[in-house]
């Protein structure tokens, strides 16, 4: 999968705070747990993971949600969208929301997790569920997975 057609627009509800992508998502994710399920008021949070220096946010943001080390969660400060969240794999990657996109029409998680919290009757679209968070042992396999199955935009 090499025609991402690149970079890529994003803004929270309010627009004061943008974001340009510049490189193809690693993976695409759907989380079921209940954290990720409060944070966005929804079934579960949709993410695509990407290298963090392809991730360029204009605008102010501030850190809201879990308060973890080892994921730092980004809000815009004016309208509170959640937007991403950095600090995964050592600050290696973000997990963007992919909702933010000016086209997240294409966007299917490719991976679920958290499934043993799914809310009944939700189905998400992924091909591949998992209990809980995958091990780091199985990122790489999902992730080549995901560069030859999973969806991207027309």
């Amino acid at each position: 999968m090499t025609d991402w057609k690149l970079p890529w627009n994003a803004s929270c509800l309010c627009g004061r705070v943008t974001m340009r992508i510049s490189a193809a998502p690693m993976i695409a994710m759907a989380c079921h747990c209940r954290g990720c399920q409060k944070l966005t008021s929804g079934p579960y949070s949709l993410s695509l993971m990407f290298p963090a220096a392809a991730l360029d946010v204009q605008g102010e943001t501030e850190i809201g949600g879990l308060h973890r080390d080892e994921s730092v969660h980004h809000f815009c400060a004016h309208c509170k969208n959640w937007l991403y969240t950095c600090g995964i794999a050592g600050g290696q990657f973000v997990n963007f929301r992919a909702t933010m996109l000016d086209d997240a029409s294409w966007v299917i998680p490719y991976v679920e997790s958290y499934v043993s919290e799914k809310l009944p009757g939700v189905v998400s679209g992924a091909r591949i569920s998992f209990d809980e968070f995958p091990t780091a042992d199985r990122y790489p396999e999902l992730m080549a997975g995901f560069a030859t199955a999973g969806a991207k935009p027309q």
